[in-house]
């Protein structure tokens, strides 16, 4: 009898031991955001524009602003934080969609080149590898501001700005 003893303690030791080296599940991009203060109010503008489940599916980059980023933001983000004014929401919800593109990105496999990428917003996105700090957007676009942290499903790439796509006009051609 002490000998099953014996081997049902060593029996739950050895669980116990396996239960606990068993690494645990890393965090979704969303659950990533939203656990690290330096972007508590992106996480607050992607849950108030519903958009949570954009940051959890797929594999993806997100080139995501800062607190202190959207804090300096011109004319504040106070209205994005809200989500109950519709025309609002649809302007948030197409910045937020623009700052994700597919794929694992990281500074080190951006730099040293030119990239074009499809952002979620549907519009394409240059990123510029060969200046430094590196360049996601345009003009009115934002300089990479730190490491990537990764995460399951994908990359957070802090950034400097609120990136704003640019959109090409076009005067369309007079009426005969």
């Amino acid at each position: 009898m002490k000998t099953i003893g014996s081997f049902v303690s060593a029996l739950s030791i050895l669980a116990c031991s396996v239960f606990l080296a068993a690494p645990a599940m890393a965090a979704d991009v969303y659950q990533t955001l939203k656990a690290d203060p330096q972007f508590s109010l992106l996480a607050r503008m992607i849950e108030a524009n519903d958009l949570k489940f954009r940051y959890t599916q797929g594999t993806i980059t997100v080139f995501a602003p800062t607190d202190a980023a959207l804090l300096a933001q011109p004319g504040g983000v106070d209205d994005m934080l809200s989500g109950e004014n519709p025309s609002v929401k649809e302007n948030a919800r197409a910045l937020l969609l623009y700052q994700i593109v597919t794929g694992r990105h990281t500074p080190e496999t951006l730099a040293g080149k030119v990239t074009e990428a499809t952002t979620l917003q549907r519009s394409k996105v240059r990123i510029d590898g060969t200046r430094e700090p590196i360049r996601f957007g345009g003009e009115f676009g934002a300089n990479v501001a730190g490491a990537a942290i990764s995460a399951s499903n994908g990359n957070i790439v802090p950034v400097d700005a609120l990136p704003i796509p640019v959109f090409d006009e076009t005067t369309p051609p007079p009426v005969q």
